[in-house]
């Protein structure tokens, strides 16, 4: 991956921390305009309805969406990456952060 650390030394807590701050305020910026995009008339009639097929708030139904949500709502997750390199360390617990914050933010 370019401009992302994987040797020796580990990331500093302070960094990794950072990082992070950046990492989630450029996703969640970027996955709110997105998301709201999908809910326009066409987003949600062809891509965005598969995701809302479930109807009770549930964990599960984070990653449940069309192939190409998937695709168009992962893009602002790896922006922060892109702007602002890190470790690889801080670069997976970003993407694990990112996945419980998905879950958690279905789960009612």
């Amino acid at each position: 991956m370019v401009g992302i650390r994987m040797g020796l030394p580990l990331p500093s807590v302070w960094e990794m921390l950072a990082q992070l701050l950046v990492y989630f305020l450029v996703e969640d910026y970027g996955n709110y305009w997105l998301h709201r995009w999908m809910h326009n008339k066409w987003g949600y009639e062809k891509i965005h309805h598969v995701h809302h097929e479930y109807t009770a708030p549930i964990g599960f139904a984070a990653p449940y969406a069309h192939w190409a949500e998937v695709l168009v709502l992962g893009i602002p997750a790896f922006v922060g990456p892109a702007i602002v390199p890190g470790h690889i360390v801080t670069f997976w617990l970003w993407i694990a952060l990112r996945q419980m914050e998905a879950i958690e933010t279905h789960s009612g």
